[in-house]
């Protein structure tokens, strides 16, 4: 990509009769480091710029993602599917109520009462762009209740922006009531109150939106399903790999092909601790989305006895939170722990393995950057020209890519595991599940508290 070793800046044309603004979406996605914008002229694409960039504190510098900064890597900025390396998350918004709302701007003769609505617009690599809208709230004043629930898929989360809009159903002419723009990496999940900002970016006084996030993986969140339909019914048999494509040159082909096995491996361990861990909250009656401290809390009300002892204990076995029964229990609730068991075994896999399978991985990648120079030269060796050299450069950064964001969803699932064990161990300990005998420290542990692998911004966040 040009905008890898090269300074770009755009600015809008200076030909034009007017101050607009171009979508600075369009630039950043394409690498371009420098966007400047009018801004004495207020609208959704400085909207945009400006929620961009209330990222890192506001201080003007964003870091591109790693798949645009890496000297090779398999990225376009039209992709409409999934990005090599990149997990695609899915957004959940429950837009629940406004408050304080004003008039749009110049209605002050028309009616007392405004007929709002919300509309959210997902801004991003084609694949990420949608829109949605709620209802109207018709005679509902500027207090109204929406309480509708939207989904997006998000396929490349460091370039996608989410901006809420609320706007006047019953207005003649600029229905704009007012807007909000956050960058998905600043998404915060739960309740949380948006400040609305007026048409010039200044805040509306005590003005908000009322929503609830959820930010899961592709495959997780919503409802807890119906017993029988759990993500166990596939199993590995269903379960898709990534693959690595032929170049066409046998050297590198060869190379290569020995990533085959761990980055099965590495798969593998991933989604048995997630499918594992959503079976367990499937078994305490929760939905996906639900922290591990809710399954605990559920547990624990099962395993209290009449007198109000524990039916069950947590000890730990090689440092992580095991749950032992100390009576006779019934058959859900030992359903329930056989599960959590399930999920213990899966996480310590995990966790174990992690760091062998992913020096495999990382052994091929640093075998396979060694052709980087020298790749064309071995594909004319090879006969190929033109087209097929193309197309052969092509799939040799394909299969950089996904080595590399391989391994970091690896040590990003570690990590998640390590913490998920730690909140375990404890709830455990704040239900009542370790008795003074067994009480432990976070030096017993087999996990320390790690620093997990934050996909939030600090700063610019809801």
């Amino acid at each position: 990509m040009f905008t890898k070793r090269t300074l770009t800046r755009v600015r809008p044309s200076s030909v034009r009769l007017d101050s607009s603004n171009p979508n600075p979406q369009g630039y950043w996605k394409g690498g371009v480091q420098l966007v400047a914008l009018n801004q004495q002229t207020p609208g959704a694409m400085l909207d945009l710029h400006r929620g961009r960039f209330s990222q890192n504190g506001g201080c003007g510098y964003v870091l591109r993602p790693a798949v645009m900064r890496d000297e090779v890597s398999y990225f376009s900025a039209h992709t409409h599917g999934c990005v090599p390396g990149v997990p695609p998350q899915t957004l959940r918004i429950k837009v629940i109520s406004a408050h304080n709302l004003p008039k749009p701007q110049g209605s002050g003769a028309k009616g007392e009462v405004i007929d709002p609505y919300v509309v959210l617009e997902l801004h991003g690599v084609p694949a990420d762009c949608a829109e949605q809208r709620t209802r109207t709230a018709a005679q509902n004043q500027d207090d109204p209740l929406f309480d509708e629930t939207f989904e997006f898929q998000v396929n490349m989360p460091e370039l996608a922006l989410l901006r809420f809009v609320v706007l006047d159903d019953d207005y003649i002419g600029d229905d704009f009531i007012g807007q909000f723009s956050v960058a998905f990496e600043c998404l915060q999940p739960g309740y949380r109150n948006v400040p609305l900002l007026g048409l010039a970016g200044d805040p509306l006084p005590h003005t908000s939106l009322f929503v609830h996030i959820v930010i899961t993986n592709r495959r997780g969140g919503g409802k807890a399903q119906r017993k029988g339909l759990s993500v166990r019914r596939g199993g590995r048999r269903g379960r898709e790999y990534v693959s690595l494509r032929q170049t066409g040159i046998k050297v590198v082909d060869e190379v290569f092909k020995q990533a085959n096995g761990p980055l099965k491996e590495g798969t593998d361990l991933r989604e048995d601790a997630q499918s594992s861990t959503a079976t367990f909250k499937e078994q305490c009656g929760l939905p996906a989305v639900a922290k591990l401290k809710q399954c605990i809390q559920s547990l624990a009300t099962r395993l209290q006895c009449p007198e109000g002892t524990m039916g069950a204990t947590m000890v730990l076995r090689e440092g992580y939170p095991c749950l032992e029964p100390l009576i006779s229990l019934p058959e859900a609730t030992r359903k329930v722990l056989a599960a959590y068991d399930t999920m213990i075994a899966a996480q310590k896999q995990l966790i174990g393995n992690a760091d062998g399978v992913q020096e495999r991985i990382d052994q091929v990648y640093r075998e396979g950057m060694d052709f980087h120079e020298d790749f064309p030269r071995l594909g004319e060796k090879e006969g190929l020209k033109g087209r097929k050299l193309n197309k052969a450069v092509e799939s040799f950064t394909w299969n950089i890519t996904v080595l590399k964001g391989q391994s970091d969803l690896l040590r990003g699932a570690k990590m998640d595991s390590l913490d998920a064990l730690r909140q375990l161990a404890l709830a455990c300990e704040a239900c009542g599940l370790t008795s003074s005998s067994s009480s432990f420290s976070s030096a017993e542990l087999h996990y320390t508290a790690h620093p997990t692998s934050g996909r939030r911004s600090s700063n610019g966040r809801i």
